[in-house]
């Protein structure tokens, strides 16, 4: 991608962080600039997907200790998923894994960088990590997890779900605004071997992190209707 078009689709701050971060690993500097949104979703049981489309495919719960979980992660950060009370929703078709999404309620760690996402609300859960094999991703794979994920958690009673998006993926954010999603806030960590030092638009503004065991928290919070 020419400079030129990187700037217009991801601005100038957010270029910068992505010119470093490829700078850094070229130069094998432990570097590293993350950003994020936090956006919220409102839920519903009336589908994205047209009517028809997605029959062939299946979506299922995956238990914990589920044998080889088909989730292309680390199996530590798997089990530490499972450990928060993460719930795994995976897409098949025709018995073929397609893609994943992952949810859980109250409060989620970060397993990208130091920090806990704390929910205000308790009737909305933190969505993560939808998944979608390459060869299904202009399938109706993501729909159908998010449609089948909304129907389970608006029976359960639950309105709403929060997440992040990386800055450096703008058709994600895009997508997610296409569907009702809102900008709720940011937040940039830098992280220097150890060191994690975050700015962001929500308490607590401004954090050092040095320990595995010292994180920024933030509380989010349904938009004022």
């Amino acid at each position: 991608m020419q400079l030129r078009e990187l700037v217009q689709e991801l601005g100038y701050f957010n270029s910068t962080l992505y010119l470093i971060n490829r700078l850094a690993a070229k130069l094998k500097i432990t570097l590293c600039f993350f950003k994020y949104y936090f956006v919220v979703q409102p839920l519903a049981m009336q589908a994205f997907l047209p009517k028809g489309r997605g029959k062939n495919l299946e979506v299922i719960e995956l238990p914990s200790g589920f044998q080889p979980h088909p989730c292309p992660r680390p199996a530590t950060v798997i089990v530490d998923r499972y450990r928060q009370g993460a719930v795994c929703l995976a897409a098949y078709k025709d018995k073929e894994f397609a893609g994943c999404l992952w949810y859980l309620k109250h409060q989620y760690r970060e397993d990208e960088v130091r920090c806990l996402y704390k929910l205000g609300s308790e009737n909305a859960v933190w969505d993560f990590d939808v998944y979608v094999e390459p060869k299904f991703r202009l399938s109706p794979v993501f729909l159908k997890l998010w449609d089948e994920a909304s129907t389970k958690l608006v029976n359960e009673g639950i309105a709403w779900s929060f997440s992040r998006i990386s800055a450096f993926n703008t058709p994600s954010l895009s997508a997610q605004k296409r569907m009702g999603a809102l900008v709720i806030g940011w937040a940039v960590f830098m992280r220097l071997g150890f060191l994690q030092l975050t700015i962001a638009s929500l308490s607590p503004y401004i954090h050092i992190s040095l320990s595995e065991n010292k994180f920024p928290v933030f509380t989010l919070q349904l938009p004022k209707s």
